[in-house]
């Protein structure tokens, strides 16, 4: 009887002592490819987020032009001859510009630059009516 105790005792030190040797490379590979993939998840999410944040900027530029046309316009009878310029309201990431000034309508674009150009939502117009391009769902909030 002593040596079977004696046997098994040997036995529970030899696994004990692989426990405590750490992480075997198969978990620490696991462990690096679920915290990459976890990384890329956020990375991209973050940069949706800059897009859209960047997308909403020309939005609020497109609408302070088209509303500075429209005070010139109930004064005037006409949008051209406005001291509006859209140049003034380009930023790194989109130029706006008129792409119809006329007496009686105008269309305001901004076409994407730099990083914002895989945008989905592409170059944005605002014309006299109110009408937003592209009516994709979430490219005008």
């Amino acid at each position: 009887m002593m040596k079977f105790s004696l046997s098994k005792t040997l036995q529970t030190n030899n696994s004990a002592s692989r426990k405590k040797r750490g992480f075997t490379l198969i978990e620490l590979l696991i462990t690096i490819a679920i915290v990459a993939i976890l990384v890329q998840v956020a990375y991209s999410s973050y940069l949706n987020t800059i897009q859209q944040s960047y997308r909403y900027e020309a939005q609020q530029s497109m609408i302070e032009l088209s509303q500075q046309l429209e005070r010139y316009y109930s004064r005037n009878g006409v949008y051209s001859g406005s001291s509006a310029t859209a140049s003034n309201y380009s930023s790194t990431q989109y130029t706006l510009a008129f792409s119809t000034l006329e007496d009686d309508e105008f269309t305001i674009s901004a076409t994407p630059m730099g990083g914002q150009t895989s945008d989905d939502c592409s170059t944005l117009t605002l014309d006299y009516l109110g009408n937003k391009t592209p009516s994709t769902l979430g490219c005008w909030k």
